[in-house]
């Protein structure tokens, strides 16, 4: 590695972050998590994560062409798609496309023709009831895309020459996570498995490295669309997540969805 550090000595301060025998500026975090105010960052000076629930999406999102455009290509700092990420893609996201979505999408078209008998026939309130619906289809915009498939799998070809997949030693954590689900130690506390802790440590030990073999960057951006209180209340990161970055790799950490990237890559 380029400063001379090792994979032993990325594992050493990842297990010393985790279990606490580093400190880590959680009060300061906290402070600014409670006031609610994103960071104004820069994406070019970002490393950008991705998790499972994003895969999908990508291929459908209305920014589709942007978003893959600049991760593959026009982005300098690392694109970091955690080990564990590609297991819980496989068992959990691209599990539901044949049984969940195609079920969810024939309902909805099904739902859509009624609405639109009952406004013929005027039927009172249904206007709020066409507008949840519409609402329901503009935010789950990959159910809908008849290739979804094959253009998830166009996207993972041409993320595979630009993507960092870490994974971070398994057998060393078995015992750390189990203490942090113990402690409700974010992320993964409203998980039963270890999954998204494995997806944490796979984020931090890559970005460890990276840094090791010479990569710079300001700030940490997991592209995400889980809205679980272990990971996030509302736009804000857990403090205690934005507090392990801080204090592993001296960056600033956020949780972004899509659209907040695509509107970030308009902006850059």
């Amino acid at each position: 590695m380029a400063d001379g550090s090792t994979p032993q000595s990325s594992i050493a301060q990842l297990l010393q972050t985790l279990n606490r025998q580093r400190e880590i500026p959680a009060l300061q975090c906290l402070a600014l998590a409670i006031k609610g105010a994103s960071a104004n960052l820069e994406l070019a000076s970002s490393a950008i994560v991705l998790d499972a629930n994003v895969f999908l999406r990508i291929p459908s999102h209305r920014k589709s062409s942007d978003i893959m455009d600049y991760l593959v290509g026009l982005h300098e700092k690392p694109v970091v798609v955690p080990g564990q990420v590609i297991q819980e893609f496989w068992n959990n996201q691209l599990s539901a496309i044949d049984t969940i979505f195609k079920s969810v999408s024939k309902k909805h078209t099904e739902m859509s023709r009624e609405i639109d008998r009952y406004k013929q026939s005027g039927v009172s309130g249904i206007d709020s009831v066409a507008s949840a619906l519409d609402y329901f289809k503009e935010t789950n915009e990959h159910i809908f895309e008849p290739e979804l498939v094959s253009k998830t799998s166009a996207f993972l070809e041409r993320l595979v020459e630009k993507a960092l997949v870490p994974y971070a030693p398994r057998s060393t954590l078995v015992e750390v996570a189990a203490d942090r689900k113990k402690a409700k130690t974010p992320p993964g506390f409203k998980d039963e498995g270890s999954g998204d802790f494995l997806v944490w440590a796979d984020l931090l030990f890559g970005l460890l490295d990276a840094k090791a073999a010479g990569a710079s960057f300001d700030n940490v951006i997991l592209l995400s669309h889980d809205a679980k209180p272990d990971w996030s209340r509302g736009k804000i990161a857990h403090p205690v997540l934005t507090a392990e970055v801080r204090a592993l790799l001296d960056a600033h950490f956020e949780i972004w969805t899509l659209d907040q990237f695509a509107e970030a890559i308009g902006a850059a």
